[in-house]
């Protein structure tokens, strides 16, 4: 627990021969320097989205969004199901849609295969604080099927959309993908609702600047390249293109998108949940704004920036009594709840997990890199131990890889 500020910045000093580390470490409100946000007009390149990928768990009507992006741009529409939709429904709303370029998987409650073994993290798991495990969710594994599926049948462009995404046109769509030319990865900012974590709600709600980044909820990605995964802990889209923004490679289109409102205050869990997902990332982000990597983020670089969260995060509680009145207890209960699980955090945690989390890349870029291409997407779900459902895509109807189609 972190009670008292430490004597130095020892994190400062771990880094001290780079001077972008002289500034104090603290919670930046925007990480918006570290993506590149030239217009697609600036960029002399069309490319073809192979297929949109979605990560579902709510009621089918929900894909209305995706059937209407993927007819526009004449692209695969791979729907990976679990929780709330139901299968039937979503085959009758395609039916409705008259949209046969559909593939349907329903992912089984605890799937799992030796392409997803992230052994490292496993070991690392029970250590966490046990906030972390409040809320399950099978989002990562989703879109890490995707990214699989998409090396299995030769997709290279690829868009992930999330089913809580709306105000997405087709232009938007096609101008964000064929950034794709000039970046591995690419993405839309959703700030309507904003995609942003409890803390940062709270933080923005009592006058503080907030600003959203790149989200992998409109996500555009290249398959061709050497491709990261999504880890199963929040922030797992910060995580998956880390790489990509320490190279200069995550564009930002200068599209935005929509998210379903929700009551981000409703329960308090939800912000014990994400505190040690938020903190991983906005620390290893705040390194990357001093032009720092990963290798800078130290047991000495976590407990400074662990001593500025709580300070971040008592500053929102003082400033709580400006929130509107209607949000504003839940609001500091949610506060509150995430200076729990921080308190309960130790810097070595953080140096620990990041180190599990390289030693899982390396071997998932090795695993990944050594996928054959299919002869048809129902042998890549066999492969996989899926299985799509009934009134799906037709086998041979798998559209062919775009890398002999792209400039």
């Amino acid at each position: 627990m972190i009670t008292n500020r430490p004597q130095c910045l020892a994190g400062h000093k771990a880094a001290s021969e780079m001077s972008e580390l002289a500034e104090p470490i603290r919670e930046l409100g925007t990480h918006r320097k570290l993506v590149s946000q030239k217009e697609q007009r600036e960029l002399d390149t069309e490319l073809t989205l192979d297929a949109i990928i979605v990560p579902a768990s709510r009621p089918a009507r929900n894909l209305e969004q995706a059937i209407t992006l993927a007819r526009a741009a004449q692209s695969a529409l791979l729907i990976l199901c679990s929780r709330q939709p139901d299968l039937a429904e979503v085959q009758q709303l395609l039916a409705e849609r008259s949209f046969n370029d559909a593939i349907v998987v329903n992912l089984p409650h605890n799937y799992g295969h030796e392409l997803f073994d992230f052994r490292a993290l496993a070991s690392i798991k029970d250590d966490l604080p046990s906030a972390c495990s409040y809320y399950v969710t099978d989002l990562s594994a989703k879109r890490n099927v995707g990214l699989v599926l998409a090396r299995m049948v030769g997709w290279r462009h690829i868009f992930f959309l999330d089913d809580d995404i709306r105000g997405i046109c087709y232009p938007d769509l096609h101008s964000t993908v064929s950034m794709l030319g000039s970046f591995r990865t690419t993405g839309m900012r959703v700030a309507h609702f904003p995609d942003n974590s409890v803390v940062c709600h709270a933080h923005r709600m009592t006058g503080g600047m907030q600003d959203v980044f790149v989200s992998g909820a409109a996500l555009a990605v290249d398959c061709q390249h050497d491709i990261g995964f999504f880890p199963d802990i929040y922030n797992e889209d910060w995580l998956f293109f880390y790489d990509d923004v320490a190279r200069g490679k995550l564009g930002s289109s200068a599209h935005t998108a929509t998210q379903l409102r929700y009551m981000p205050f409703a329960d308090p869990r939800r912000a014990a949940w994400q505190e040690f997902g938020d903190v991983l990332a906005e620390g290893l982000y705040a390194l990357l704004d001093r032009g720092a990597g990963v290798e800078h983020a130290t047991r000495d670089y976590w407990i400074d920036f662990l001593y500025f969260r709580r300070t971040f995060l008592e500053a929102i509680k003082r400033r709580s009594g400006s929130a509107s009145p209607e949000i504003r207890e839940q609001l500091l209960c949610s506060v509150e709840a995430a200076l729990k699980c921080l308190a309960a955090i130790s810097p070595e945690l953080f140096e620990r997990y990041l180190r599990l989390w390289r030693q899982d890349l390396r071997d998932w870029e090795q695993r990944v890199g050594g996928v054959a291409e299919m002869r048809s997407l129902d042998a890549a779900l066999q492969a996989l131990g899926l299985a799509r459902s009934t009134n799906g895509w037709v086998a041979d109807a798998a559209r062919p890889s775009s890398a002999s189609r792209s400039p």
